[in-house]
């Protein structure tokens, strides 16, 4: 039975926010999702995925946590119950890492991949140096693919909605329309709101993880300080910290540091903004008025706490080299990705790199000895819109959204197993644990379907090897859920035309004052004279339009 979360909207709602989101020829086609000018819609209706067979090690109502799980299912669902197309081509657009797949000739995942769809699937693989190039040259030529990968934080990506390039999916998708395509449905009413633009739908969202990064610690190097594995505020971390480096070395030999890398927001920076609860890049302050993040007093205050740490020897000097392969001593602290810790290839491998090494997940305290406060991700990720004209033919533009819901299939079913996987015996093996191990040489076949978006469960998994460290990585997620909040401006990251066009320029400067500062190239005391920069060089013009925007949306 469909859970339905439905809330009512109004197309020309928020219109006064389009001219700032989107410019004054946004959502300008008339297509089969209805005219963006007008008309109540629906928001889609909720249908979870069936549950997975398997039982989640934990589970919990805590905002920005998912369960978790340390065994794959025993069995897998059929998410899509309908004949397969109608033989035509759906042809995309979609970003490339690496080489493109192997051709259609000599690839029979692609090949069965055809005859599960019931179409020709046709990618225009792009390199992702060259994307945003590509994706304009594209959007020139007025030829849009039926389906393409758009990162609506990119200017030329957004243009294209502008431009009215892709379908307002919003009447299409409305309500109990969308069960249609139950692995679209298959997202909650947030997924949806978050990514609208000018309150319409013109892109399917993915899911992803609300908490994607959390600290770890070497063990064996904080068990031999005075404080242990848990300092309660940014004093005692500080000294738990200096006290490794002072170590000098650890097992085999391998020089250690209390920190060995560094990079600006929202990288390792992250991390220390948590101890120093200075909360979203754009924020809210006492008044109720909007503020840069480098306006608070919190912020000022992790500045000053870095800067001493490096220059009290806490830091490797080499922390902020750009290239990995640069840094090779070990830390007491790390921020790692949360499928890097608990994959197949983390604790337990890390640990088995460097024998004598221990390492386990840590919980950061708040700088002033209570809690941390952790920002929580915008609540989408990729996302895959659909091409104006070839929705102006409602059955062709159901043939595009069949093919997309067979590529959304969530984890658990037997469509995503061979979406991610292929065939057993030919693209991968199962090991001991019921796990898909995928040939290294059909990584490069099985690349053809990225253009997909993500839907169903979205739960952390465990891989057997990180199993020991399953309730150490429940605590510490938890414990970052529980002091988690949503950003202010989440659902409007793209409301502000300026910080589009000038946000990397904008991110430019402020990471190089921030590292000038730790590294003692810049003062702390010119703080103030950095912010006034800032402020002039486009963040009053992002910081208005935001405030617009919140406005605009009631906020």
């Amino acid at each position: 039975m469909a859970e339905v979360t439905r809330r009512k909207l109004l197309g020309a709602a928020g219109a006064a926010a389009a001219v700032t989101a989107l410019g004054t020829t946004a959502a300008c086609s008339d297509n089969s999702g209805g005219a963006s000018g007008g008309g109540d819609y629906d928001m889609p209706t909720y249908q979870p995925a069936p549950e997975l067979d398997a039982q989640p090690f934990y589970s919990t109502e805590t905002p920005g946590m998912e369960s978790v799980y340390t065994e794959y299912p025993k069995s897998y669902f059929k998410s899509v119950n309908r004949e397969p197309g109608s033989g035509g081509k759906v042809t995309t657009f979609q970003l490339t890492w690496g080489d493109p797949a192997t051709p259609l000739e000599e690839n029979p995942y692609w090949q069965e991949l055809n005859e599960r769809l019931g179409v020709s699937f046709e990618p225009q693989f792009v390199p992702q140096p060259v994307f945003d190039q590509k994706f304009a040259t594209m959007l020139a030529s007025g030829d849009v693919p039926d389906l393409v990968f758009v990162n609506d934080q990119s200017a030329g990506n957004l243009q294209g909605i502008r431009d009215g390039a892709f379908a307002d999916l919003s009447e299409t998708l409305s309500g109990d329309n969308i069960l249609k395509w139950p692995n679209l449905a298959a997202r909650k009413e947030e997924i949806w709101q978050a990514s609208l633009k000018d309150g319409r739908i013109y892109q399917i969202p993915s899911i992803v993880w609300a908490l994607t990064n959390l600290p770890t610690m070497r063990t064996d190097l904080v068990d031999q300080t005075s404080i242990g594995r848990a300092p309660k505020d940014a004093d005692e971390l500080f000294t738990m910290l200096k006290e490794v480096s002072a170590l000098g070395t650890g097992p085999g030999g391998q020089k250690v540091y209390g920190l060995n890398k560094y990079d600006a927001h929202p990288g390792t920076a992250s991390m220390f903004q948590r101890l120093f609860k200075t909360g979203a890049e754009w924020q809210l302050n006492g008044d109720g008025d909007l503020v840069h993040i480098t306006q608070t007093e919190n912020y000022k205050a992790m500045l000053e706490w870095l800067a001493r740490a490096w220059a009290e020897g806490i830091f490797d000097p080499v922390s902020m080299s750009p290239t990995a392969t640069d840094i090779v001593s070990g830390a007491a602290l790390r921020y790692d990705a949360v499928g890097a810790a608990i994959g197949g290839a983390g604790l337990s491998q890390w640990e088995a790199d460097l024998p004598g090494a221990t390492y386990d997940f840590f919980d950061m305290p708040g700088f002033d000895g209570s809690s941390q406060v952790v920002v929580r991700n915008v609540p989408y990720g990729r996302s895959t819109c659909v091409s104006a004209a070839a929705a102006e033919d409602e059955d062709r533009l159901t043939e595009i959204l069949n093919v997309l819901d067979y590529l959304s299939a969530p984890f658990g079913s037997e469509e995503q197993y061979f979406i991610a996987n292929g065939t057993e015996g030919v693209h991968h093996t199962v090991d001991a644990h019921g796990i898909p191990i995928v040939n290294p040489d059909s990584m490069i076949d099985l690349s053809v379907q990225y253009v997909g978006v993500t839907s169903g469960d979205n739960g952390y998994r465990i891989h057997p090897n990180a199993a020991p460290w399953a309730d150490s990585f429940v605590t510490v997620m938890e414990a970052l859920a529980q002091n988690s909040i949503a950003r202010p401006l989440e659902g409007l990251e793209a409301a502000s035309q300026t910080f589009v066009t000038k946000g990397a320029q904008l991110k430019q400067l402020w990471t190089d004052y921030e590292s000038g500062v730790i590294t003692g190239r810049e003062s702390i005391d010119d703080l103030q004279s950095f912010v006034d920069n800032y402020m002039s060089q486009g963040g009053t013009q992002v910081r208005d339009e935001y405030t617009q925007a919140l406005k605009d949306a009631g906020k």
